[in-house]
C-alpha cells in the first residue's frame, strides 16, 4: 500500500543500505548498483512493486540482487532493514549447509545409516527399514515414516524418531517432515560437540558478515531448531542466497565444497509424481526437492519458510531475491519474480533520468488497521486504573498520553510489568521480554533467548472509545486488538479474539474492567 543517490565508483561500496530508498540507512556490507548498470530497467522494478501492491501481497522486506549487487530494496513500515524477522522453515537450508561443512570436515557420511550416530538410542527391536535409513534420506525428506509426529525433545525425540514405523522404503517417497531437519541439527551437535549455531558461526556467519545478533530458537533440550527458529535480517538472507548462487564461494574464497551446493540445489526426489507433467509445470511446490531446499520454475531454487520467508535464487538470470512477509500465495509471488527476471538483459542500459525509482517505491507500507486515527482526544496526561479481579492477574493499567496523542500502555501483575507504545495513526516500536498476561496470538521465544519487538498503533473511534493493535515483531502477522471504553471513572478493556479460519473469531472476546484511581486531570477525564 502506498502512503505517501545513486552512488558511483568507490561510493558504491559504502556499507549503507540505500539503493532506491534513501530513507533506510543500515550497514550490511553489500555492494549497491543502479538497475540499469546491471541490465534492468528501473521502470520494470517499479512495475514489480506495483504488482505486489495490487495483488495484496503483504511484504515486509525485499531485496533484489543481480550480479551480486543490490539493485532494489525496500521495507514496508513498520518493518526496517535492521529488524530481525522470523524465518521459519527457510532455516532448513542453513541446516543443510551445516551438514555440508561437517561432510567436508569428515565428520558426517550422508550414506551412513542415521542410527549409527546414536547407537545408545536405538530401540531393542527396530523396524528393519531403520538400518537402511541414511542421513541422505533426512536431507531429502524421504525418511518413509508412517507419521511425522515424534514425542519428546533432545535425546528423547531421537529415540522416538528411531522407533517410528515405516509406510515407505526410505528414499522412495517424499513427505514433508520437519523433524528430519531437526534431527540433522542434533546430528551436528552429536558429531561436533557444539550447537549448529556455534558450528556455523565461524564457517558461514562470520565470513559472510551476517548479523552478529542473529538468534536461533532452541528446543526444550537447548539445541537449536534445525527445522526453523532462526531470526535474521533481509540482508543476511541476501548474502546467503548469493553464497549459494556462487556455489559456496564468497568474495573469491571457497568456503563450502561447490559439489555439495550443487547437490543441495538440484532435485533428488519429487513431491507429486502421481500428477501429470502439465499439472506440475505451473506449481513451484512440485519441481523437486534437494537437500532441505525447494526447486522452482525457471530453473530456480529457494529456501522457503511459512508466510513466504524466501531466498529465491535464479541462476540463469544471475538473480537473488530475499523477501520476508506474510504471504499465502507463494506461487503467485514467485511468478511475479520470474516475470521480472524475463525482462532483464545482459547489457548495461541507459538510465532514464526522468524516472525516479526511489520516489516510485518509497511510499509502500504495511496497511494500517484503522481507516482513520481520529483526532487526539487526550494529550499530555496520565490515567491509572485499578483493575477488578481477573484470571490474568492484571492489577493495574496505566495509560500515558504524550503531547501528540500517542499512548504508552502499562499493564502490571504481581510478578511483572509490560509496557507497550501505540502511535496515533502511525506505528510506535517497543521492546519487551515479557508476553502480555492475556496473550493468545502474540508470543515470545519460550526458551527466553531474546526479547521481542512490538509495533503499536491506535485510533479514537468515539470520544470515549480507543482501539489499538499490538503487532508482534517476533512472529509474522500475530497481533492483539484491544478496545478501551471509558465511562466516567470506569474502564472496560476488551481484548478481541484472534481471527480463526475464514476470518471469524476463534473464541470469545476477553473483557476486563477497572476503576480510575489516579489522573493528571483535576476532573473526571471522560
Amino acid at each position: 500500500m502506498k502512503t505517501g543517490h545513486f552512488l558511483t565508483g568507490i561510493a558504491a561500496m559504502l556499507l549503507t543500505a540505500f539503493t532506491a530508498n534513501a530513507q533506510f540507512t543500515f550497514s550490511d556490507g553489500l555492494e549497491r548498483a543502479t538497475p540499469e548498470s546491471q541490465g534492468v530497467r528501473s521502470e520494470d522494478i517499479a512495475d514489480f512493486f506495483s504488482a505486489l501492491d495490487k495483488g495484496g501481497y503483504e511484504v515486509h522486506g525485499l531485496m533484489i540482487l543481480r550480479h551480486d549487487k543490490v539493485i532494489a530494496e525496500h521495507w514496508w513500515s513498520p518493518y526496517s532493514p535492521e529488524y530481525k524477522h522470523a524465518m521459519y522453515s527457510s532455516t532448513k537450508t542453513y541446516t543443510a549447509a551445516a551438514v555440508g561443512f561437517a561432510v567436508q570436515e569428515g565428520l558426517i557420511d550422508i550414506d551412513r545409516p542415521f542410527m549409527d550416530y546414536f547407537p545408545e538410542l536405538v530401540p531393542e527391536n527396530p523396524a528393519p527399514e531403520l538400518a537402511r535409513l541414511k542421513v541422505y534420506h533426512l536431507l531429502t525428506m524421504s525418511a518413509g515414516h508412517r507419521s511425522t509426529r515424534y514425542e519428546g525433545s533432545g535425546d528423547d525425540q531421537v529415540r522416538s524418531f528411531l522407533a517410528m514405523d515405516y509406510a515407505h522404503e526410505p528414499g522412495s517417497s517424499f513427505a514433508y517432515n520437519i523433524t528430519c531437519s531437526h534431527m540433522l541439527s542434533l546430528l551436528i551437535t552429536r558429531v561436533t560437540g557444539v550447537s549448529i549455531y556455534e558450528y556455523l558461526k565461524p564457517r558461514l556467519f562470520e565470513p559472510l558478515g551476517l548479523s552478529e545478533d542473529i538468534f536461533w530458537e532452541m528446543d526444550l533440550s537447548g539445541c537449536n531448531m534445525g527445522n526453523g527458529g532462526m531470526h535474521s535480517r533481509t540482508s543476511d538472507m541476501a548474502k546467503f542466497g548469493t553464497f549459494l548462487k556462487n556455489r559456496g564461494s564468497w568474495k573469491g574464497k571457497q568456503l563450502l565444497d561447490p559439489q555439495w551446493v550443487d547437490q543441495m540445489t538440484r532435485p533428488h526426489i519429487y513431491q507429486h509424481p502421481e500428477r501429470s507433467a502439465e499439472e506440475n509445470a505451473g506449481d513451484d511446490g512440485s519441481q523437486g526437492y534437494g537437500y532441505q531446499t525447494w526447486m522452482g520454475r525457471s530453473g530456480s531454487y529457494r529456501a522457503i519458510g511459512a508466510s513466504n520467508q524466501a531466498i529465491i535464487v535464479i541462476p540463469g538470470s544471475d538473480v537473488v531475491v530475499a523477501t520476508q512477509g506474510a504471504i499465502g500465495d507463494e506461487n503467485g509471488f514467485n511468478s511475479l519474480v520470474y516475470q521480472l527476471c524475463a525482462k532483464m538483459g545482459q547489457k548495461k542500459l541507459k538510465e532514464n533520468r526522468s524516472f525516479d525509482l526511489q520516489k516510485e517505491i518509497s511510499g509502500y507500507a504495511l496497511k494500517m488497521p484503522f481507516s482513520e486515527p481520529g483526532s487526539a482526544r487526550r494529550t499530555s496526561c496520565t490515567l491509572r486504573f485499578k483493575m477488578h479481579q481477573n484470571r490474568f492477574g492484571i492489577e493495574q493499567a496505566g495509560l500515558r498520553f504524550d503531547s501528540e496523542g500517542n499512548m504508552y500502555l502499562t499493564l502490571e501483575t504481581a510478578a511483572s510489568t509490560t509496557n507497550i507504545p501505540f502511535g496515533l495513526g502511525c506505528w510506535k516500536i517497543g521492546e519487551t521480554d515479557r508476553k502480555m498476561p492475556f496473550t493468545r496470538a502474540v508470543y515470545t521465544n519460550m526458551m527466553g533467548v531474546t526479547s521481542y519487538q512490538t509495533a503499536g498503533t491506535m485510533a479514537w473511534t468515539a470520544d470515549n472509545e480507543l482501539r489499538t493493535r499490538c503487532l508482534s515483531m517476533f512472529n509474522v502477522s500475530t497481533y492483539e486488538d484491544m478496545v478501551f471504553s471509558f465511562d466516567g471513572d470506569g474502564l472496560t478493556l476488551t481484548i478481541k479474539a484472534p481471527a480463526g479460519r475464514g476470518g471469524a473469531p476463534s473464541e470469545p472476546d476477553l473483557v476486563l474492567s477497572g476503576t480510575l484511581v489516579r489522573s493528571s486531570y483535576k476532573t473526571t477525564p471522560f
